[in-house]
């Protein structure tokens, strides 16, 4: 029963977390959604990994863009294709609605969050790259 319990909040607190987030304007995107939107077309997404670079180098999403500074300095950011959507990802999902909307404020937009982050990424099978990459 307690199990259940624990279960619950965490799942109230996920849920929560995303919606926070929603209402500031920053729309989570589902690793099975993304998977469908790369399929269809990959060439209308610019992935910024805002994790560390060790656990850039671990494995990232192939094209994904390493910026770790965007996190805190997002004014450093021009979005270098402003008809692609922007998907911000991080390891859990947690730092990357954060980045995602210091983003926004900074005028880019549609902008996108990756739920569950690189670890719902390979949990749903998305691709990834080990390595430095970009």
């Amino acid at each position: 029963m307690k199990l259940m319990i624990v279960i619950g909040i965490i799942v109230l607190v996920a849920a929560g977390w995303e919606l926070f987030w929603y209402a500031l304007g920053v729309t989570p995107l589902l690793p099975w959604q993304l998977k469908r939107r790369q399929a269809e077309d990959p060439d209308s997404l610019l992935f910024l990994d805002v994790r560390t670079g060790p656990e850039y180098h671990w494995f990232h999403i192939p094209d994904a863009s390493h910026r770790q500074d965007l996190l805190f300095q997002p004014q450093q950011f021009t979005h270098p294709a402003p008809r692609k959507d922007v998907v911000v990802i991080c390891m859990t999902g947690h730092r990357s609605p954060v980045a995602a909307w210091r983003l926004k404020k900074q005028g880019i937009h549609p902008i996108y969050h990756l739920t569950g982050g690189m670890l719902g990424w390979k949990l749903f099978g998305g691709p990834v790259r080990s390595g430095k990459g970009r």
